[in-house]
């Protein structure tokens, strides 16, 4: 497991070292997921709720499509009641790459992906991967005038919604899964602040 995260860790730094000229770096403060997943084995297993959320995200992102992601911290865990024990994995190296294909040039993205969660905290040999397709959309919608501001000087560019479908390898065992989020920021600003703005469709920096 030592060696996949330090593979891993190479290719990120050697795409960004490489691509550098081509690539502009992106960051955000995160999203919130609810959604479900069903295991694929002899007899197919019961349907489970699951929550994963991921804070922090550094991204380059290339003129050709090409995202390259890294966030260092992701917890997902399962919310039906547990049967036997609590299901659960907190990770502090989580890798992903996606393919846009409206190349970063909308306000939304629609694009296959690969993800790795790696270093978790229940045990170096714990890991999950997950394939599918994500739609991102973007919008200043109850973003403060700080936030805005930061879209243009700081980089910050961060998913309003997000949605995501797909296969799953968790500690080797298949899934399927499907997720809806909603970024961390704009989430507790729904659940705790007053009235959001009309919706102000946001410009990449």
């Amino acid at each position: 497991m030592k060696k996949f995260l330090s593979a891993l860790i190479l290719i990120f730094v050697f795409c960004s070292y490489v691509s550098a000229k081509s690539f502009d770096f992106f960051w955000d403060f995160g999203t919130a997921y609810i959604g479900g997943n069903v295991s694929k084995n002899d007899n197919l297993a019961p349907f489970e709720w699951e929550a994963d959320i991921q804070v922090l995200d550094f991204r380059l992102e290339g003129v050709n499509g090409l995202t390259f992601a890294f966030s260092p911290f992701n917890c997902w865990c399962i919310l039906n009641p547990p049967q036997d024990q609590d299901i659960h994995l907190i990770t502090f190296a989580n890798f992903t790459a996606a393919y846009d294909i409206f190349k970063h040039e909308r306000n939304i993205e629609l694009a296959p992906y690969v993800s790795a969660y790696a270093g978790a905290l229940e045990g170096i040999e714990k890991f999950r991967v997950d394939a599918g397709l994500v739609f991102n959309v973007y919008s200043s919608l109850i973003w403060p005038e700080e936030m805005i501001e930061a879209e243009e000087t700081s980089h910050l560019r961060g998913e309003l919604l997000s949605a995501k479908l797909g296969v799953r390898l968790n500690e080797l065992k298949p899934q399927f899964y499907f997720d809806f989020g909603m970024n961390i920021i704009a989430l507790g600003m729904v659940l705790f602040s007053g009235d959001p703005k009309d919706l102000e469709p946001c410009s990449y920096p």
